[in-house]
C-alpha cells in the first residue's frame, strides 16, 4: 500500500505534467499575461523615459533593450517629447561602458542632439530606475513623462514611477502576450507572467508602489 508521501509526490508529478501541457499547448499564459499587461497610453510628454533591460557583453544591447531604445528614439522623432533619457548600467564583469552609453550612442546616430539626452548609468532595479529618474528630471522642471518598457513590465513601472512623482503615460516596446503562440515561447511567458506578479506584490508590500 502506497504511503502518504507517495500518493503526494505522485499526485504532484501529474499536476506538474498537467500544468506542464496547459502551459504550452494552450494561450493560457497569453490570457493571463494580457491581463497584467497594460496598453499604450501616449500623450505629448516632457521626456521620454527608456528602462533599462541589460547588455550581452561590451557594446551589445540585449534584445529587449534594443527594443526600448528604438521605441523611444521613434517617439522623440515624433516630436512627443523634447528629452530623451536613457538607463541602465554596465556589466559588472565589463565596466567599460554602460547600456545607458550604448544606448545614447545609438541615439546621436540616428540623429538626435546630444543635449537631448540624459544618462543614468547606476540604475539596477526598477525602484532604482524610478527614484533616479524622478531627482534627475526634478532639477528640469520636468513632471510628465512617457516610460518605455515591455508590456508585463508597464504595471510595475508606471505605478513605481508615479509613486515618485511623475505622471507617466506608458509605450509599449514589445507586447508579448499578444505575440506569442508557440510552445516554448508560452512557457518562457508564463515564467515571466509569474515573475512579475511576484514582483508586482513584492514591491506593494515593500511600500514602492
Amino acid at each position: 500500500m502506497a504511503s502518504t508521501w507517495e500518493r503526494i509526490i505522485r499526485g504532484l508529478g501529474i499536476f506538474t505534467t498537467f500544468a506542464f501541457l496547459l502551459t504550452a499547448a494552450t494561450p493560457v499564459s497569453n490570457i493571463f499575461g494580457q491581463r497584467l499587461a497594460i496598453s499604450e497610453t501616449l500623450q505629448p510628454s516632457d521626456a521620454i523615459v527608456v528602462l533599462g533591460a541589460g547588455l550581452i557583453h561590451t557594446g551589445v544591447l540585449r534584445e529587449e533593450s534594443l527594443r526600448r531604445a528604438v521605441r523611444g528614439i521613434e517617439l522623440y522623432k515624433q516630436g512627443l517629447a523634447p528629452l530623451l533619457v536613457v538607463l541602465g548600467p554596465a556589466r559588472r564583469d565589463e565596466p567599460n561602458i554602460s547600456e545607458a552609453e550604448v544606448r545614447s550612442r545609438l541615439a546621436q546616430s540616428l540623429g538626435i542632439p546630444t543635449d537631448a539626452i540624459l544618462k543614468l548609468e547606476s540604475t539596477t532595479t526598477t525602484r532604482d530606475e524610478s527614484i533616479q529618474t524622478a531627482n534627475l528630471l526634478r532639477q528640469r522642471n520636468v513632471r510628465s513623462i512617457i516610460l518605455v518598457t515591455e508590456s508585463l513590465h508597464m504595471r510595475r513601472a508606471q505605478l513605481t514611477f508615479e509613486r515618485a512623482g511623475l505622471e507617466v503615460r506608458a509605450a509599449i516596446s514589445s507586447d508579448y502576450p499578444k505575440a506569442i503562440n508557440l510552445p516554448a515561447q508560452r512557457l518562457w511567458l508564463a515564467m515571466r507572467v509569474v515573475q512579475e506578479s511576484a514582483a508586482l506584490v513584492y514591491y506593494r508590500l515593500a511600500g514602492y508602489i
